[in-house]
């Protein structure tokens, strides 16, 4: 593998993982609102197998954590790979200059 072909990975893993991370915060906001509908409702609208919702939501939450951190992780592969900084200014603790997220991420 060249080096070109390990950056184009490490940034396709991190952008895949994006849009991943996308449909799992959207997903947190629907298990948001069921619970606010259980708790107006005090009781819940699917089978026994969903027990505790605030569970559900944790599991989610970590789950989603831990994608954030997978992003992050592959942003240092491509570092230690020898890609190009893409935020040229952040070493310089007088920068005034936020730069966009790296490949168009959203985080």
């Amino acid at each position: 593998m060249t080096k070109d072909q390990a950056i184009i990975t490490a940034k396709t893993f991190r952008k895949e993982a994006d849009e991943l991370l996308q449909r799992m915060k959207e997903h947190t906001q629907i298990l948001c609102e069921t619970r606010q509908d259980v708790n107006k409702a005090g009781v819940l609208p699917f089978d026994e197998r969903f027990q505790d919702i605030n569970e559900v939501i944790a599991q989610h939450i970590i789950s989603t954590r831990d994608l954030e951190s997978m992003i992050m992780r592959q942003g240092m592969a491509l570092k230690y790979i020898g890609a190009p900084n893409p935020y040229p200014d952040s070493k310089n603790p007088n920068n005034t200059i936020v730069n966009p997220t790296a490949d168009g991420l959203r985080m």
